[in-house]
């Protein structure tokens, strides 16, 4: 790397802090009804929402109630997603004429987009009609990324309450499109038109080539999708090519923009936390923390991006400057790896690079990001695995130095560990086990892969979806397959998405309920920088246990040759 690489990486991590910093401010104000000059804007369009739904957003509820309106929710905004994707053909603002999707791949998409996940098995600019685009996949974004968030906002609210309510569901998912997606969403969107990203209801031009042929050119509202796409960290593009086609991301300026955009609430939501709870320092030092597992993930990745490829030394290839596979010329290739390493790190899933050319080693950092979930990982639920973490050291941390298990003031329970268990035990299972079960059912081939590429793909393609990333490692799936693949995965995303989030609940409910205790000198200090370096340690040696071993049959074994 030279000082310009070094430069951008530098320029990247401080943005996104400051960023962070500031936002996550903002976000403490709005989550704790702190009155600002924004309510005179805001709170008439709210009341009316709260009318119109004939809720009290005063009443608080405990955790089964918080619970339950989630999950209705998400059922009744997955039904609407359906009814919208399955008859878009006769619905307006359709001027390619474009069908319908098969009804497998219809749900397969659903679950996808009401997850948090974007897995894209369609190309969008052929196969949705912008009244699609907007009402299905934008729409899905701002209320997945919404309900991600409002999960964060009632565990910080169980962790720090001592009234065993976690807040009202309706008046959180709210504000959260009201004063946090929909403002922000609407000036970023502003930006990328004004940097050269479409936004417009005309239908696809044809336009003449140099050399007398012609080319179709499609376009449609994408700088709306695209500011919401990085901000709720979705993924998922308006078109196939995603974040590395020029009309979705025109250069430099709107690449850095989308990047520190998508980092911004993962890590905002963490300066929240430690506001909320009283405790700023620890809110920074697990900052730090995650902020440092990103670093270690990309520092991995630009080593083997820009380290000489030996078995291309003889041929007349410049190799001096690294690997460009897979990545264009109009960003470097600092910019492309921190792409994807923040791509998969903030599961938002949406990189400018042919993941499938990347150098394995930077293939297996970015599995391992989706598979840590918590550096920082997505909006909500990043801040809920890593909080699932730190519960787990503090008390590991407490067993072997002697200390009470006590996180905050409150002594942490077995039920509580249970949970926590239970919670770090799905990820691996929904990854291994139906990887397991592809590949002795024989639907693991993918098209023209050697077996070690076949198996890092199919590993891949479960990784992300169990982390609702839905980032691909970009192979077709083979005709055979295509069906299993589709439901397969719709079954992946579901248990990724509201296992984990059911469990926080739960834990939130039980922490909410527990009478906080007198500070001791035998508890654990989780402000305290050794416990922010145990607590690094701890999720490493935890995530490499549980996955290093099939990591070791897939991009590692490329890595080594194999």
């Amino acid at each position: 790397m030279d000082f310009v690489a070094y430069g951008q990486v530098i320029f990247l991590v401080v943005a996104i802090l400051v960023v962070s910093y500031y936002l996550g401010i903002y976000m403490e104000r709005i989550f704790l009804g702190k009155r600002s000059f924004l309510d005179r804007y805001f709170g008439p369009l709210e009341n009316g929402l709260y009318r119109l739904m004939g809720i009290n957003p005063r009443q608080e509820m405990d955790w089964k109630e918080y619970l339950k309106s989630f999950l209705l929710t998400n059922a009744v905004l997955g039904v609407i997603g359906f009814l919208v994707l399955y008859f878009q053909q006769s619905l307006p603002l359709n001027p390619n004429n474009v069908g319908s999707l098969p009804p497998l791949l219809d749900f397969t998409t659903v679950t996808s987009f009401l997850t948090n996940t974007n897995l894209q098995h369609y190309t969008g600019e052929l196969q949705l009609s912008y009244f699609s685009q907007m009402g299905f996949v934008t729409f899905l974004m701002f209320t997945s990324a919404a309900l991600g968030i409002v999960v964060a906002v009632a565990l910080i609210r169980g962790i720090v309450n001592q009234s065993g309510t976690l807040g009202n569901f309706y008046r959180d998912f709210t504000i959260t499109i009201t004063r946090l997606l929909l403002p922000i969403s609407i000036v970023e969107a502003l930006v990328f038109v004004y940097l050269g990203v479409p936004q417009t209801f005309q239908g696809a031009v044809i336009a003449h080539t140099v050399n007398m042929g012609s080319q179709t050119i499609f376009r449609g509202p994408v700088a709306s999708l695209e500011a919401i796409k990085f901000l709720g960290t979705n993924g998922g593009g308006y078109f196939g090519a995603d974040s590395s086609y020029p009309f979705e991301n025109p250069g430099p300026a709107a690449a850095y923009l989308q990047m520190i955009t998508e980092a911004a609430i993962p890590f905002g939501l963490i300066f929240t936390y430690g506001n909320m709870a009283r405790d700023p320092k620890h809110g920074r030092l697990l900052v730090a923390v995650t902020m440092a597992l990103f670093l270690a993930g990309l520092a991995v990745a630009l080593f083997a991006e820009t380290t000489p490829n030996q078995l291309l030394m003889g041929l007349p290839i410049n190799q001096s400057v690294g690997n460009w596979a897979g990545k264009e010329t109009r960003f470097s290739i600092t910019e492309s790896t921190f792409s994807l390493i923040l791509n998969t790190y903030t599961q938002t899933g949406g990189p400018m690079v042919m993941i499938n050319q990347m150098s394995p080693l930077s293939v297996a950092s970015a599995m391992f990001g989706m598979e840590v979930q918590g550096s920082p990982g997505g909006v909500g639920t990043g801040l809920m695995n890593l909080l699932i973490y730190v519960i787990l050291a503090v008390f590991i941390s407490g067993l072997m130095v002697g200390r009470t298990p006590e996180f905050l003031g409150k002594k942490i329970s077995t039920g509580v560990m249970r949970y926590s268990v239970l919670f770090i035990l799905i990820h691996p299972v929904i990854i291994l086990a139906p990887v397991a079960i592809s590949v002795m059912s024989g639907y693991a081939g993918f098209i023209g892969l050697p077996p070690n590429e076949s198996f890092t793909a199919l590993l891949y393609e479960f990784t992300s979806a169990a982390a609702n990333n839905g980032s691909a490692f970009g192979y077709l799936l083979a005709p055979q397959n295509t069906n299993y693949f589709y439901a397969a995965e719709a079954l992946v995303m579901l248990i990724g998405r509201f296992g984990p989030i059911i469990i926080a609940f739960a834990i939130a409910g039980v922490l909410a309920n527990t009478k906080p205790l007198a500070q001791t000198k035998s508890a654990a200090l989780v402000d305290d920088p050794i416990f922010a370096v145990f607590l690094f340690a701890f999720i490493i040696v935890l995530s490499a246990l549980l996955f290093l071993p099939v990591l070791a049959l897939g991009p590692l074994a490329g890595f080594l040759g194999g």
